[in-house]
């Protein structure tokens, strides 16, 4: 072919080994790997994306406590809550009842409502 252009030849790659010894872990093998600057960038990012999450810590909030431990200021509020139960549980009035409860309902024993007039009432017979 006549064109004016070079012929093209292509040479092939020379495949490094990288000098990983016999104890690397997964993460000194992707560590190499976007160490080395004979490997595509777009190996090289992925294999740095993947070693991020190990190489830098996460900001995670954190809870100041004070000199008391996590054991102590739990059993303060366990007894905090055992108070509460035992002042909701105390009478208020000089009957024994507690302030707020509703009196027990009356049963007069009649199905219909007091205040309805005998009028309204109506009797069913079965017969």
């Amino acid at each position: 072919m006549v064109s004016g252009f070079p012929e093209l030849t292509y040479k092939e790659q020379e495949s490094k080994q990288l000098d990983l010894g016999p104890t690397a872990s997964s993460l000194d093998l992707l560590q190499a790997v976007y160490r080395d600057p004979t490997q595509q960038l777009t190996t090289r990012m992925r294999a740095a994306m993947a070693c991020l999450p190990f190489e830098s810590p996460k900001l995670l909030a954190t809870a100041i406590i004070d000199e008391r431990d996590f054991a102590t200021l739990l059993d303060q509020r366990l007894k905090r809550i055992e108070q509460m139960k035992l002042i909701e549980a105390k009478p208020n009035n000089e009957k024994g009842g507690s302030v707020g409860a509703r009196p027990a309902p009356i049963n007069s024993g009649s199905p219909f409502p007091q205040n309805l007039t005998p009028t309204r009432q109506k009797r069913i017979s079965l017969s």
